[in-house]
């Protein structure tokens, strides 16, 4: 088993805390990518967690006209809701370090709790911008409360 402060550390330079959204309903997910080639710390990353999410592989393409080589790839995504919450579990205990990172793991973090309390009621706001514009109109709207370290 890999050491929970690694995969703090790699998550700190590689995963996404994020969420997409289509009309009113929005998906929100962790994930990680990574060449092919590194693939077995995305395996082992992907236990660690109890194999929650699925992984991903892609094949590599030609260059084209609009863009370059792109190399073969593995993506590790969790995006079920009561998968997300080991990855907060992990998270919480073991904090990531960089500002950056941190705060948007905060704003992502209230996401994933917000949705789950209120699944069945979400009044989505019009999302747009950066994610501290998001939270800033989130919480406006009395939906969550963070205090983000870099303010």
């Amino acid at each position: 088993m890999i050491d929970p402060w690694y995969v703090t550390g790699f998550c700190d330079g590689e995963a996404a805390f994020t969420f997409s959204r289509a009309g009113a309903s929005y998906a929100i997910y962790f994930g990680l990518r990574q060449r092919a080639d590194n693939a077995q710390i995305i395996e082992e990353i992907h236990q660690f967690f109890n194999y929650v999410g699925r992984l991903y592989y892609s094949k590599g393409a030609a260059p084209t006209h609009n863009s370059g080589l792109t190399q073969p790839a593995i993506y590790y995504r969790v995006t079920k809701n009561e998968e997300l919450q080991e990855i907060i579990a992990h998270f919480d205990k073991y904090p990531l370090q960089s500002l950056k990172k941190r705060d948007a793991y905060k704003i992502w973090r209230e996401m994933v709790i917000y949705k789950k309390d209120h699944y069945r009621d979400i009044v989505m706001i019009r999302l747009g911008g950066s994610p501290i514009l998001c939270l800033r109109r989130i919480q406006r709207a009395g939906f969550i409360n963070v205090t983000l370290d870099n303010e």
